[in-house]
């Protein structure tokens, strides 16, 4: 009895040992395929590259490579790269714009710091296998492809479009120009995404920007200024105009209106001497008499004949 069962556990074993190396699966995040003696085979399928699920393979002589079938990554570290050259003057009605806007276009072929980062996937495990091999050989080939493109295109782009809108279509340009080195390559590969998640100025030019921007804003300052000035200066000219020309327009009226006055009274005056000349007389005398005679402190010389006096004479 005990002979029996050691025979069938040995047997159980080999069983599973051999099936161990028969069978194999694969999940469904990876794609297969069976490598004999370090060549690609079917096997006993008609797949070379086999999907998820449970496969078959000769015991001992054929071995198994896996490939990740979910999207990897890459994410080279930061270059410096030269982008184009721009020169741009920024007019006067303009002065309000954005500071990147001005700084951006003073920047003209110098380098700047680019980080970028791309998302691709095995399309092709075949191809892979023969040309990368491994993860991290592709990772290497796909940065040093992506930096080379990437530079060739940052190249032909200004910093204004690089932080404009117009950046998604230099990420898609730089994606696309990046698939067809894979394909070309044989890689085996699709790049599904590149991203540039920075760009920046390096230390020096950082610094000549930052001062080239501070003489900019006091050059728009002073200009600013000097047409405040001349404006408030045309202000005070058109005021001081203005009113020279309303208080001339204001003493002609008043002199107009004094002398038709002066008129009115001649007249009046005219008609009452020719009504009654002495009692008009005697009231002009009067008036005189009050204007002269206002102040307690007034003293006056005058002969006893004066003509001034004639009135108090007659009592």
């Amino acid at each position: 009895m005990p002979k029996i069962l050691v025979t069938i556990l040995f047997s159980f074993a080999a069983v599973l040992i051999i099936a161990s190396q028969v069978l194999f699966t694969v999940d469904e995040t990876e794609q297969a395929i069976v490598l004999q003696f370090g060549q690609p085979v079917s096997g006993f399928s008609d797949e070379l590259v086999k999907g998820p699920g449970l496969h078959v393979k000769l015991p001992f002589v054929q071995n198994v490579r896996y490939f990740d079938s979910r999207i990897l990554s890459v994410d080279p570290q930061p270059e410096r790269m030269n982008i184009s050259s721009e020169k741009t003057v920024v007019s006067s009605s303009d002065q309000d714009a954005e500071n990147i806007e001005a700084v951006a276009a003073e920047v003209s072929g110098e380098p700047i710091l680019v980080d970028t980062f791309a998302r691709y996937r095995i399309v092709d495990p075949l191809a892979f296998l023969k040309t990368l091999r491994e993860i991290t050989g592709a990772n290497s080939r796909i940065g040093g492809i992506m930096g080379n493109v990437t530079r060739n295109v940052l190249g032909q782009t200004t910093l204004r479009e690089i932080l404009s809108e117009k950046r998604s279509e230099i990420m898609l340009t730089i994606r696309d120009e990046v698939n067809r080195a894979m394909k070309d390559g044989g890689f085996g590969v699709e790049i599904v995404d590149i991203r540039i998640v920075r760009a920046d100025l390096t230390a020096k030019l950082r610094a000549s920007t930052v001062n080239r921007m501070i003489t900019e804003r006091r050059q728009a300052a002073t200009e600013t200024r000097a047409r405040g000035r001349e404006k408030a200066l045309e202000i005070r000219s058109t005021a001081e105009k203005e009113k020279t020309v309303l208080l001339a327009n204001a003493q002609r009226d008043s002199q107009i209106i004094r002398a038709e006055g002066d008129k009115e009274a001649i007249r009046t005056y005219a008609k009452a001497f020719n009504k009654d000349p002495s009692f008009y007389a005697f009231l002009r005398s009067m008036e005189a008499y009050g204007n002269v005679l206002d102040s307690e402190e007034t003293q006056m010389i005058l002969s006893p004949d004066s003509e001034f006096l004639r009135y108090f004479k007659n009592k």
